[in-house]
């Protein structure tokens, strides 16, 4: 890195930036468990790794004459060497903090050379195996600082809140370098109003003024520093719902009270207690919704703007997700910025993972100090920040002497928050592992408690956690909350019984709550040879080894385009509940812990076949936590519930939407934050909102397996694919089927593979054709679905009636074949009845385990909008609950299908190239809009990594029956 050497012929990057996506030759590398290198062992390094030589110069401001000049490098992955005019200045291998280098005494008049070696492998890569992509480059910002030599080197701010004063109280301790003599703290609002101050302390320095005073304060000093105290403040205290938020202005003086330094730092006055099983926020109970979340971008990899950040953290905020585990790493710095404004608490986690030896690598004493290190780095840099409510020592590192030399330190540096660690109980949760192969309920060991100071173990099932908590709250052997690390893992069409996990939660004290993995899909975006854009994962750039598409598990898409699994869990999580107590009378919970309703407006709404007939605005104010009943003014509704009521209603339904009443920091006016739906009259039988009567039957033709063509009023076919019995789906990641390595770990539905559902033989037995009354006519099928080592029987009855024709269905699926992926008949209809209408669940695409959010009303939408683009193709676009759907051109051509419940989808991308597709560049829509009517389907669950499909979700062997009915569209229909 001499002077000498020119530079003229290199290629520019950005910076920040990762050099991976930039196009100079080294590419992303994506494993969650092995290393890139599984043949080594640690501290080695390939032999092959890629360096990066960065260069760029400089002119020092005349005003920065007599001051210390410090390059800051925002994170770096791995190794930065830093050289300053040709002289060697320091290195740093922590990839996810700052490394800061003082270029002063290396500085000359004019141009300086600043050049950085960055080394993309090192003995602390095997730290950093926390299932994200292997970049490599300086991905966050840089800047030159001037510094005063009389400066403030560290500052710790204590803006503690005690709830029953209604009082603030703040401890300013700075420390300094050179001869500063005093410091000054000023309080004040965000806005500039003056809280309290200035006051003013002294530095404290060792007492040279006698020989006896001089050794005695050897003995106290600790350092230049002063503290400067304030008491009894009259402030807001700050919490997710209520983040107030406090400028505290820190001048440093000297002997004359010039002040050669100023700070301004943001604090929020809030109190974080762990008691009695409980995570108290300024001494009330609370309940995280929170999520994993990763620096990820589709397009650089990791390096994003503080408006990207915003937008992950106001989408949050948006769902009602109240927290973030800054998986597995600090995240950028300005993201915890943004948490104290918005209101997200943040549990930060220290830049430690070493799956690949996680049993082993933390007991090796070549990283102790590494380990601890990063976990007093991050701690030191994130400590003034009201969000931040505790510290995790990071993740699957096992648990050695580090974690508990790192947990003393945090624990005796910053008692204010609590210690997390999830690896310090593994020897009673474990991952996957389902009731009774474990003993949660058991008296944690005196180490487990050494190191963590809530129960956080990942992934545990529903049932497990709630007995534990009750055994916890019975016999009082375990006195901290449980706080899930990681659940319901967002792994392409996932979050199954993600609405019973948060249930849970508020049902039972002892769990506090936990972090949904994770937030955004890590694809990268990419085009192929023919010009297709996809989303790349694991394998896509050469990458070997690689887990494929584990990376690929958001609540939102890579570009934060969001999963429907992400308003289920808003729903879930929503701040007022409801239960209907009386006729019109319902009882709403405000399920905030310091905010009342007062900034909400509730609408109600009344649905007859869906549509709305009847609504109102009305403004309650409930307090926080608590509760009120109050009575829906619907006149239809009273109508309906009068015992002299006659009028036919139909199916009707109370709709309530609780949403904002004015613009905030992260939603506009009339952003709908809580919503509930009750059913106040019993739906009609299948059929009965259209069957047009008179007329001819519908023109039914017969094929080798089956009806093959139905039209009606000799008009072209509106089903031209056959209709046959169906049992296969186009597998989610969940269903153990993943591009990875999960689908050997447990894929239990690769059985559907080898049952033969994906290809199943349709064979016509028998076909009885009955003449019915009048012009009805009945046709009776048999047909049997013929897989690899077994079979099933498919019976329909087909009645074809004036104005539409009946279908009822019973398929018997025979033992062997003891779980499926659905049960239900597929057909295809022309690609130009694009329009979809249906009265059910929506507007979500839904299923059994994931339609707790969703509505029944009258949908409007088409073909093409029930794509949802998940980065590796699967099943998807289905709707729970159906009592009829619609398929038409808007012109008038069309049909409809009446049903009972069940499931419903109509998509232009059909089953066998979802399921034949890897990447969205591979997946082909097809010629026609492939529709399936299902008796059953199954669940999604979190099977990925995490439960499976819970037992009620799940489609058995044995006889499933169910009807359902084709009609015309109605006449005239035009959208």
């Amino acid at each position: 890195m001499r002077p000498s050497t020119s530079h003229d012929r290199w290629p520019t990057v950005e910076v920040p930036g990762c050099w991976t996506r930039q196009g100079v030759g080294d590419l992303p590398h994506y494993t969650n468990i092995v290393m890139p290198w599984p043949e080594l062992d640690p501290p080695e390094v390939p032999d092959h790794n890629p360096t990066g030589l960065y260069r760029t110069v400089f002119a020092v401001p005349r005003g920065w004459k007599d001051r210390r000049v410090v390059v800051h490098l925002g994170a770096v992955e791995s190794v930065a060497v830093v050289w300053c005019n040709g002289a060697f200045v320091g290195m740093g291998k922590d990839s996810r903090l700052p490394s800061e280098f003082d270029l002063t005494d290396h500085l000359v008049a004019g141009e300086n050379l600043l050049a950085v070696m960055v080394i993309r492998y090192s003995d602390a890569t095997w730290i950093e195996d926390q299932d994200h992509w292997w970049h490599a480059g300086i991905h966050r910002s840089c800047f030159l600082e001037a510094r005063s030599p009389d400066r403030l080197d560290d500052l710790t701010l204590v803006a503690d809140f005690d709830p029953a004063t209604a009082r603030g109280s703040l401890t300013v301790a700075a420390r300094l370098t050179g001869r500063a003599a005093r410091v000054r703290v000023t309080l004040e609002t965000a806005r500039g109003r003056n809280v309290a101050g200035p006051a003013e302390a002294d530095v404290v320095g060792p007492d040279r003024s006698h020989p006896m005073l001089q050794l005695l304060s050897s003995y106290s000093f600790e350092g230049k520093i002063a503290v400067v105290e304030l008491d009894g403040l009259k402030v807001d205290p700050w919490s997710a719902e209520t983040p107030a938020r406090y400028r505290v202005i820190t001048e440093v003086l000297d002997a004359k009270g010039g002040v050669s330094e100023a700070h301004a730092t943001m604090a929020g006055f809030r109190r974080v207690e762990i008691a009695d099983r409980r995570l108290l926020i300024n001494g009330e109970p609370v309940v995280i919704h929170g999520v994993n979340r990763h620096d990820h971008h589709h397009e650089t990899g990791k390096t994003l703007t503080v408006d990207e950040l915003r937008s992950d953290l106001v989408t949050m905020k948006r769902h009602n997700v109240n927290a973030v585990r800054t998986a597995h790493y600090p995240n950028d710095h300005r993201l915890l910025d943004l948490c104290d404004e918005l209101g997200l608490y943040v549990i930060d986690e220290a830049n430690v993972e070493s799956s690949a030896r996680l049993a082993s690598l933390t007991q090796d004493d070549r990283y102790f100090n590494a380990v601890v290190e990063r976990t007093r780095r991050m701690v030191r840099r994130d400590r003034n920040h009201p969000s931040v409510i505790g510290w995790s020592l990071g993740n699957e590192s096992g648990h050695g002497p580090c974690h508990d030399a790192a947990a003393a330190w945090v624990r005796r540096v910053d008692p204010t928050r609590f210690v997390h660690y999830e690896g310090a109980l593994q020897h009673r949760f474990g991952v996957n592992r389902q009731s009774g192969e474990l003993a949660p309920q058991s008296a944690p060991s005196a180490t487990e408690r050494l190191t963590t100071d809530v129960v956080c173990p990942m992934y545990t099932p529903i049932d497990v956690i709630v007995d534990w908590a009750r055994w916890a709250e019975r016999t009082g052997l375990d006195d901290r909350p449980l706080l899930l690390c990681e659940f319901s893992h967002a792994m392409g069409n996932s979050n199954g019984s993600i609405s019973e996990y948060v249930d849970a939660f508020h049902a039972e004290p002892a769990l506090a709550g936990g972090f949904v993995w994770d937030w955004r899909d890590q694809g990268l975006a990419e085009t192929d040879a023919d010009g297709r854009f996809y989303w790349a994962y694991g394998g896509h750039f050469g990458d070997e080894p690689n887990d494929a598409n584990f990376c690929i598990n958001g609540l939102v898409g890579p570009d934060g385009v969001p999963h429907p699994g992400l308003r289920e869990y808003a729903w879930a999580a929503r701040p007022v509940v409801a239960e209907r107590v009386g006729d019109r009378r319902v009882r709403f919970t405000n399920r905030r812990h310091f905010a009342s309703t007062g900034d909400l407006r509730l609408r109600w709404s009344f649905l007859v076949e869906g549509r709305e007939v009847e609504s109102g605005d009305l403004d309650i104010d409930i307090a926080p936590g608590s509760s009120r009943t109050i009575t829906i003014p619907s006149e239809r509704l009273r109508a309906l519930t009068s015992s002299s009521a006659e009028e036919n209603f139909g199916e009707g339904a109370i709709t309530l939407e609780w949403s904002t009443r004015r613009r905030s920091s992260w939603a506009d006016a009339g952003h709908v934050v809580a919503w509930e739906q009750f059913e106040v009259a019993p739906r009609r039988a299948v059929g009965a909102i259209h069957a047009p009567s008179g007329g001819r039957p519908a023109d039914v033709v017969l094929g080798d397996q089956g009806i093959d063509e139905i039209s009606f009023l000799g008009e072209p076919p509106v089903i031209v694919g056959g209709i046959t019995g169906w049992l296969w789906r186009a597998p989610i990641d969940n269903d153990g089927v993943a591009q990875g390595w999960m689908s050997e770990l447990g894929g239990v539905r690769l059985d559907w593979v080898a049952w033969g559902l994906d290809r199943l033989d349709v064979i016509l037995d028998d076909v009885d054709h009955q003449r019915g009354v009048g012009r009805v006519q009945v046709i009776e099928l048999r047909r049997r679905l013929v897989g690899v080592d077994g079979e099933a029987l498919h019976l329909t009855k087909v009645t074809l009636r004036a104005g539409g024709v009946d279908f009822a269905e019973r398929i018997e699926v025979p033992a062997a074949w003891r779980d499926l992926p659905r049960v239900g008949v597929r057909f295809e209809v022309p690609a130009e009845l694009k329009l979809l209408d249906w009265f059910g669940l929506g507007p979500d695409e839904t299923y059994p385990d994931r339609r707790a959010g969703d509505i029944a009303a009258l949908w409007h939408s088409t073909v093409a909008d029930q794509y949802h683009p998940y980065v590796v193709p699967q099943e998807h676009g289905a709707h729970e609950d159906p009592r009829w759907f619609r398929l038409h051109d808007g012109a008038g051509r069309g049909f409809e299908v009446h049903t009972g419940g069940g499931s419903f989808s109509a998509r232009r991308h059909h089953d066998h190239a979802l399921t034949a597709a890897t990447t969205l560049a591979e997946l082909e829509q097809a010629a026609t809009i492939e529709v399936h009517v299902d008796s059953a389907i199954r669940g999604l669950g979190t099977a990925a990594c995490g439960p499976d499909v819970l037992p009620p979700y799940r489609v058995g062997p044995g006889v499933h029956r169910w009807t359902w009915s084709v009609a015309p569209s109605p006449p005239g229909l035009r959208r």
